[in-house]
C-alpha cells in the first residue's frame, strides 16, 4: 500500500523530525552506556528496531485511521489473547512473564496493547452521541480497559498497566465526562489502590514504595537504583562530564542504564543543557500531538491523538521524575530513547497514528 502523494503535503514533518532526533539521541546514549563488555552491540539492535518501527509507521500512514478504528474490537480481542498467551505460555524472565521469545528476539505484547487500547477507547467514545457522560456511561469501556490493565499487572508490569489509566481518563474527559464522575472515578481508583496494596502487591513492590520514601532503609538493595540515579543526575552539572565519561554509567554503578535509567546517563554525561534540550523536544512533540487532536476532522481522530499523547506524556513525566528520585522506581521506559524493540515499535506506531490523523484532516 502507498500513501497518497496529496496527503504528504499535510504530513507533520516537525513531529516526525523530533521523533527521529529523540531516537538518535537514545541510540547515542545506549552506545555510551554499553560500549564495552557483553552489551556493546545493543545500540545496533536499537537501530534495527527503529528500522522496523519506521516500516510500521509508514504502513500505519498508508491506512486511513478510521479504517483502523473500525477494527478496534478485533484488535482488542487479539490483545486479550496475546496477554493471556504470555501469562500461560510465556517464559519466566527475571521473575516476570512479559515476553515471547522468538530466537534472539523478545516481543512484549503489553507495549502493543497500548495501541490497541487507544483505538478501542477512541472508537467507543466517538460513537457516543451524548454531549455529557455520567459514570454509568464509562463503566463498560472502563471495565474493558481495566481488564487489559489487570492482565498486564499480573505479569507483573505495573508501569505499563498504569499507562492505560491516563489514556482512558483523557479520552473520557474529552468525550464529555462530568466532573462529578471524574471525582467518583478517582475515589474508585484510590479504593482499588488500597485493595491492591493489601492483597495484590508483592513484597518487593511494597519495598520499592518504602525505599522511595527512605532509600537508606535498603541502600544496597531496593534503594540502590534511586541512590545511584540521583548521584548520576546530580553529578552532571551544567554541561555534563562528557560523552562516554559518566562514572556511574561507565563503571556499572547505575542499574538498567540502557533501559529505564537512560535519562540518568544523559543527565550525567550531557548535563543540564542536554536535559533541557531533550525535555524541550518531548514538550514540542506532545504539544504538536495535542494540536493534532484539536485539528482532527472527527471525534475518533481527536480522541485517538489525545489518548496516545496522554500515554506518551505519562511515560515521559514518570520516567524523568523517577530518575530524579521524585516517584517510586518502576520499569517504565522513556519513549523513543530507552532500549527495547517493543517499546520503540509501540512508540513509532503511536506517532504514526498521530501523523495519520493530522495528515487526513482535510480529506472528505
Amino acid at each position: 500500500m502507498q500513501v497518497d502523494r496529496r496527503l504528504l503535503i499535510h504530513l507533520d514533518w516537525v513531529t516526525l523530525g523530533i521523533s527521529v532526533v529523540l531516537g538518535a539521541i537514545g541510540v547515542a546514549m545506549i552506545h555510551s552506556a554499553t560500549h564495552s563488555g557483553r552489551l556493546s552491540g545493543l545500540y545496533l539492535r536499537q537501530l534495527a528496531a527503529f528500522g522496523l518501527g519506521a516500516v510500521a509507521l509508514v504502513l500505519v500512514l498508508s491506512v486511513d485511521y478510521r479504517s483502523l478504528a473500525d477494527r478496534a474490537v478485533p484488535f482488542y480481542l487479539l490483545s486479550l489473547a496475546a496477554l493471556g498467551a504470555v501469562l500461560v505460555a510465556g517464559p519466566r524472565v527475571a521473575g516476570t512473564k512479559r515476553w515471547f521469545l522468538l530466537g534472539p528476539v523478545q516481543i512484549q505484547p503489553s507495549e502493543l496493547v497500548k495501541i490497541a487500547a487507544a483505538l478501542f477507547v477512541a472508537k467507543l467514545f466517538a460513537e457516543s452521541r451524548k454531549e455529557r457522560l455520567g459514570l454509568a456511561d464509562v463503566i463498560g469501556p472502563g471495565a474493558a480497559i481495566g481488564l487489559l490493565a489487570a492482565m498486564i499487572a499480573a505479569e507483573p508490569d505495573l508501569g505499563t498497566a498504569f499507562c492505560l489509566v491516563p489514556l482512558f481518563l483523557s479520552v473520557a474527559f474529552l468525550a464529555g465526562l462530568r466532573m462529578r464522575a471524574v471525582v467518583l472515578l478517582l475515589v474508585a481508583l484510590l479504593a482499588v489502590g488500597g485493595l491492591g496494596w493489601r492483597y495484590a502487591l508483592k513484597d518487593y513492590q511494597k519495598t520499592r514504595i518504602y525505599t522511595f520514601l527512605d532509600p537508606s532503609l535498603d541502600p544496597k538493595g531496593a534503594g540502590y537504583q534511586k541512590i545511584q540515579s540521583q548521584i548520576a543526575v546530580g553529578s552532571g552539572g551544567l554541561v555534563g562530564k562528557g560523552y562516554r565519561q559518566g562514572s556511574q554509567s561507565q563503571l556499572g554503578y547505575l542499574p538498567a542504564r540502557q533501559t529505564d535509567f537512560i535519562f540518568s546517563v544523559l543527565a550525567e554525561e550531557l548535563g543540564f543543557i542536554g536535559v533541557a534540550v531533550v525535555i524541550a523536544l518531548y514538550t514540542l512533540l506532545l504539544w504538536r500531538s495535542l494540536e493534532t487532536a484539536q485539528l482532527a476532522r472527527d471525534r475518533v481522530g481527536a480522541f485517538l491523538a489525545a489518548g496516545i499523547a496522554a500515554t506518551l506524556a505519562f511515560q515521559v513525566v514518570y520516567n524523568v521524575a523517577m530518575v530524579a528520585g521524585l516517584v517510586p522506581v518502576k520499569g517504565l521506559p522513556l519513549p523513543l530513547m530507552s532500549y527495547g524493540g517493543s517499546s520503540v515499535l509501540s512508540s513509532l506506531i503511536g506517532i504514526g497514528l498521530i501523523l495519520n490523523v493530522r495528515m487526513r484532516r482535510f480529506v472528505n
